[in-house]
This record gives structure tokens, C-alpha cells and sequence, in this order.
């Protein structure tokens, strides 16, 4: 008796754990029809885009139709760093989007917008400004982008034309 007694006693505070225990398949996750705040993106794209040839951007949209991003990457040679405002536009299903873009970019070492550039200018430095459209799919824990841009230099009056786009995981 006093062994069932001992064992009672041992078993009354795991049902009180029993209310917390959710064995269903959807806890701990993201709902499905969300699109993540927060992500991180491997970028590509062409010499004016704003993070380079190959580098990363971090994104946060804290509402549905505003995004921010930040990112570096390489520019051949130089490190190319850029800053975008993004509104958004949901088409169709959600998580889905076209967008708008404003960005800031520029390189250290190489200015872009130069007329006569003859090579790698290691002195000066060049910034520019781009408008482009795009979309973006961002659904559960990816994202998917592509954006082409008309970019306006501070070295030169003639316009010049970017693309870029990516891969990138939300958290």
C-alpha cells in the first residue's frame, strides 16, 4: 500500500503538467499564411545593383506594405553597400508581391557613373540612386525576389539600368 501511496505521489505533479503538453503538428510554428519579418538573403546582380555582385541583404517588413533593407557585397573591386525602401503590393495569394523600390547604393573604390573610365579608380568613391520595380514571393520561411531599376549617379548624367534579385530564409 505504501508503495501505491509513494507512487501517487510521484504522478500527481506530472498531471498538472498534462495542460501544457500540445502534441498537435502546428505548434511552435508560423501560420502559413504570414509572411516572415524578418529576412536574411543571399543577393546577386549587375554592376549598379545595391549590394554588389554577390553579397547579402537583411530585410524587415513590420507591416504588410513597407519593407527596410541593408546589405553589402562585392563590387569588383570594391565593397558595395546599399539601403532600400521597399512598398509592397499584394497580389493574388498571400505572401505574393509587387513591388516598389528606392534605393541608396555606392562602391569604395570604383566610381560607377564615370564617362571615360579607363580602370579601377582607387581613389574616389561614387554614390547612386535607384528606382526599380520587382516582386517578391515571401511565404512561410522564404523569399524569392527580383527587381530591375533605373539608377541616376552622382558622377554622371546619363542613365543607367540594374537587376538584382535573390534567395533569402525568414526567422
Amino acid at each position: 500500500m505504501r508503495l501505491l501511496v509513494l507512487l501517487a505521489l510521484l504522478l500527481v505533479p506530472l498531471t498538472a503538467l498534462a495542460d501544457e503538453i500540445d502534441l498537435s503538428q502546428t505548434s511552435g510554428r508560423r501560420e502559413s499564411n504570414l509572411p516572415p519579418e524578418f529576412i536574411l538573403r543571399a543577393e546577386g546582380g549587375s554592376s549598379f545593383s545595391p549590394y554588389g555582385y554577390a553579397g547579402a541583404a537583411l530585410s524587415w517588413m513590420p507591416t504588410g506594405g513597407l519593407e527596410f533593407e541593408g546589405g553589402m557585397g562585392a563590387g569588383f573591386p570594391g565593397l558595395q553597400l546599399g539601403l532600400s525602401v521597399r512598398t509592397l503590393f499584394n497580389i493574388g495569394d498571400p505572401g505574393q508581391f509587387f513591388l516598389g523600390e528606392i534605393s541608396l547604393a555606392g562602391n569604395t573604390r570604383v566610381n560607377r557613373g564615370e564617362e571615360q573610365q579607363q580602370g579601377p579608380n582607387f581613389t574616389n568613391n561614387s554614390l547612386w540612386t535607384c528606382i526599380g520595380f520587382g516582386g517578391e514571393l515571401r511565404k512561410d520561411f522564404y523569399s524569392l525576389d527580383l527587381v530591375g531599376s533605373l539608377v541616376l549617379t552622382t558622377q554622371s548624367l546619363t542613365p543607367h539600368f540594374s537587376v538584382h534579385g535573390g534567395v533569402g530564409f525568414g526567422f
